[in-house]
């Protein structure tokens, strides 16, 4: 079985929801095996009502861990609450950091700075307007992975279901800077899509 920190395309699929507005993500290979299984940790029943009755929760914080296909926590990934940008930090699973994702604010593009436990510059993610299509690159402006977000089936338009595909284009990428391209796919719609309504 694959593991998700050697796998090529990670497909980061969020499973249908109507009405709940918890985080919750399955991450599977290219040929459809699952290799992880991503979901929100520490939300109480206060904050569920919360978000009920809340008309947009985007801005809300939110906790997940990133647990491998044998069910053994691989990563904490925990959103700040923000108003109009975030900072991600992502993490082993005891909390010590591995580095930050931080949204960086420009108008009509989605964009990120990869940093390390230390706030150090090691890449970059810049979106389109329309936030499908993601270019990840290092510190020396160097393409190093893509982040691609499929347009929803049928079944998938009145949910609040999105699917990403991350290709990574080198396999040996130093740390931290793997962890936190593996982490993009999933950060990038923790920040941008999710509790948007």
């Amino acid at each position: 079985m694959q593991d998700l920190f050697n796998t090529a395309p990670i497909v980061v699929k969020q499973p249908k929801r109507f009405f709940i507005d918890e985080s919750e993500y399955h991450c599977y290979d290219g040929r459809g095996r699952h290799i992880a299984h991503v979901h929100e940790i520490g939300l109480d029943g206060g904050m569920q009502a919360l978000r009920l009755f809340a008309g947009n929760t985007a801005g809300f914080a939110r906790k997940v861990m990133v647990d491998d296909a044998w069910r053994r926590p691989r990563l904490y990934i925990e959103k700040s609450w923000a108003m109009f940008t975030a900072t991600t930090t992502v993490a082993l699973p005891d909390g010590r950091p591995i580095g930050y994702i931080d949204q960086d604010f420009t108008f009509f593009k989605a964009g990120f700075r990869l940093l390390d436990p230390w706030k150090r510059h090691l890449g970059t993610i810049s979106g389109n307007f329309m936030g499908f299509d993601f270019q990840i690159t290092d510190a020396n402006d160097h393409e190093i992975a893509r982040v691609d977000r499929r347009l929803p089936d049928f079944g998938e338009l009145f949910t609040a279901a999105d699917t990403y595909v991350l290709w990574q284009r080198y396999p040996t990428l130093p740390e931290p800077l793997k962890t936190l391209v593996v982490a993009s796919g999933i950060t990038i719609d923790l920040v941008l899509m999710e509790g948007k309504r």
